[in-house]
């Protein structure tokens, strides 16, 4: 009897090795059928069917994005045998080509990727440029073969380059990339001052980028999916930490929303000396409020005014509350001014700051990614006619750039001061609104009634009688 147990086991474990095992997939969805058996190729392709095995869902929510319809798109325009489209277009294409190349001549070192069958000339050529179509799984995450089950996938959340090496899964075919290195986000350690190993001492350290912090959040690209992606909520969070890049605020595997974005939700002001504001309707540019927004709330900036706070102000990002004419501390007793024709803009921070200009490549490629408005934006959406160059339209920068001078000299104090216990409440009243804009740092183009609001009523508190009995009376609250 024991023996006919142990003769059906080993037929059971024959079987599991022949097929493959069918784990749970994890927080990416549920299991699907079992993948084909290697056939020896490093790049194995077949459309995702093999990681489909353990990633059913993943591999299902894929097919719906423009990687899955890549080839097709080249059939489209007639480009199915340009070179130069095709190596971004397929999978494992590793062969060196320049605009123009019909023929491929430095073929790379894998040699089963999809420039090693092209043009076919035997069946089996014929099968894997069929099966190598598309910018599949593998495209990113590394090939699977020749043995699956020593595979190791590429699984990174880092867009930067080390030691001049790109470390982004997307910067080969995505010359956004490029201008995403010349972006805040992409200087942000040099901005700072810090290495990426100080960086992520801090992450394990516990320090403001860290996981145990709510900051990481919005200042790492892990951060980001974890807090505006289901799909990675409560999953485990990393040992390092990434900036925010491509995979922060695009998921590779997602089309559900606009430019295969992470979150595009509604979000209202935290703050409210009045009514409460939200930012709604902007189509793309949703996702960079859920960062972009000042952070404090009543009883916080209620703190700020009455005792003083090294952290004076909004958090270093109010742009959101900044153009909704919304979220800074306002004097009672006057009237600020919240409309301006800039909230009227389609896609708010995406129309000024995602500007799509020609670059050198030969196919024309476009992006946005630097985030640099430019005067060219304002008068090619059809707002204003001649921009200057510096943004400076009827002198309306030159004013709130004057105001904020004349306000930060009435105080008499450096604006990193403006939270001092040492000034009267009149005073740090009147500053909040200087701190708010500094924050905000568009020289009051992101609103600027809102702008000319704040910086005039708090001059004319400062200069106004009744500004000590009333900072009299936050006092002793």
């Amino acid at each position: 009897m024991q023996l006919k147990y142990f003769s059906l086991l080993l037929v059971l474990m024959a079987a599991i090795a022949i097929i493959g095992c069918e784990g749970p997939e994890g927080p990416q969805g549920e299991q699907g059928p079992a993948g084909p058996i290697n056939a020896g190729y490093t790049f194995l392709g077949d459309d995702g069917n093999t990681c489909g095995h353990c990633h059913a869902s993943t591999v299902a929510s894929w097919e719906a994005t423009g990687h899955h319809q890549a080839y097709q798109a080249l059939v489209d325009g007639g480009d199915e045998t340009n070179l130069y489209c095709v190596q971004c277009h397929t999978t494992g294409f590793d062969a060196t080509v320049s605009y123009g190349d019909t023929v491929v001549v430095d073929h790379g070192p894998d040699m089963s990727g999809f420039d090693d069958y092209w043009p076919p000339a035997t069946a089996e050529d014929s099968m894997r440029v069929e099966d190598l179509k598309n910018v599949q799984c593998e495209s990113c995450h590394g090939a699977m073969g020749p043995e699956i089950m020593d595979h190791a996938p590429i699984l990174t959340f880092e867009t930067m380059a080390v030691g001049g090496v790109e470390q982004s899964m997307c910067a080969k075919c995505h010359e956004q990339v490029e201008e995403w290195h010349e972006s805040g986000h992409g200087m942000a350690l040099e901005n700072a001052g810090i290495t990426q190993e100080e960086w992520n001492d801090e992450f394990n350290a516990g320090g403001s980028a860290s996981s145990t912090s709510t900051c990481w959040t919005c200042h790492t690209g892990e951060g980001f999916a974890y807090a505006n992606d289901p799909q990675w909520t409560g999953t485990t969070r990393p040992a390092m930490a990434s900036l925010i890049g491509c995979p922060s605020c695009h998921d590779p595997h997602s089309s559900t929303l606009d430019a295969q974005l992470r979150n595009l939700n509604d979000y209202t002001t935290q703050y409210t000396a009045a009514d409460t504001a939200t930012y709604t309707g902007y189509g793309a540019s949703q996702i960079c409020v859920q960062c972009h927004h000042a952070r404090r709330t009543n009883s916080n900036v209620a703190s700020q005014i009455n005792n003083g706070s090294e952290h004076f102000g909004p958090h270093a990002s109010p742009q959101m509350d900044a153009f909704l004419g919304s979220g800074s501390y306002e004097i009672a007793g006057y009237t600020y001014d919240r409309t301006h024709s800039h909230q009227t803009i389609p896609e708010g921070c995406v129309t000024c700051h995602m500007e799509f200009r020609d670059h050198s490549d030969p196919l024309g490629w476009s992006g946005g990614h630097n985030w640099e408005p430019s005067p060219a934006t304002c008068q090619t959406s059809g707002c204003h006619g001649a921009m200057p160059a510096d943004f400076d339209l009827n002198g309306a920068v030159t004013e709130i750039n004057g105001l904020m001078d004349e306000l930060l000299s009435t105080i008499g104090v450096p604006v990193d001061s403006l939270g001092s216990a040492s000034l009267t409440v009149a005073q740090r009243e009147a500053g909040y609104a200087y701190a708010f804009l500094y924050n905000d740092g568009s020289h009051g183009i992101h609103n600027p009634a809102y702008a000319l609001s704040l910086l005039n009523n708090a001059l004319d508190y400062l200069s106004s009688s009744s500004a000590v009995a009333q900072a009299g009376a936050a006092w002793n609250k």
